[in-house]
């Protein structure tokens, strides 16, 4: 297999959903015995809470958060946490292999998709802090310890993508959204 192939499967083509799947499971269980369990959450709500309460916005102790619960619960912390850095590390992994494959695009901001986007990111943001974990801590992780909470999730996500294609929503998408042009 010459390196234009090798470009070719990694780029451009789909990976296979089996290894993929199998790829983020073993990094989930490195990372779980390595440090602690896989949670973008947590250092994002953790930085957010960290500046509202040095601003002087939130209090200093939160009852239901403060009790040191796992997963992707907000704390107060100095500086960026092994997930963070995760975080950052699958953001510019993930534009380092969008970039060759011509996948990557900078578009306009339309002020319809900013009100959806800040509107979806305070839903799933407000849904994180109630539920004290994150979706893919409840869907993935949830399901996997057979609780209840990952199965209401996981069939409530189900619903809501049903009831969203029917009315397609999924078909909005700015003109040059996608290489082969706009959805339709």
């Amino acid at each position: 297999m010459d390196a234009q192939e090798v470009r070719r499967l990694v780029f451009f083509k789909r990976w296979p959903a089996l290894a993929t799947g199998a790829g983020v499971g073993l990094l989930a269980v490195v990372a779980y015995y390595k440090d602690q369990p896989l949670g973008v959450t947590q250092q994002i709500s953790s930085s957010a809470r960290t500046g509202m309460t040095e601003a002087g916005l939130l209090d200093s102790f939160m009852p239901g958060l403060d009790e040191r619960l796992a997963g992707c619960v907000a704390m107060v912390v100095d500086t960026i946490t092994t997930n963070g850095w995760l975080i950052v590390g699958i953001m510019l992994a993930s534009l380092a292999a969008a970039l060759p494959g011509r996948r990557a695009r900078i578009e306009r901001a339309t002020g319809f998709s900013s009100a959806t986007a800040l509107f979806g990111g305070v839903l799933l943001g407000w849904g994180a802090m109630i539920g004290l974990g994150c979706t893919i801590g409840v869907l993935l992780s949830g399901t996997q310890a057979m609780a209840l909470s990952g199965w209401v999730f996981g069939a409530a996500v189900l619903v809501a993508a049903g009831i969203a294609f029917r009315a397609g929503l999924h078909r909005w998408s700015a003109p040059g959204a996608y290489p082969g042009g706009p959805v339709s």
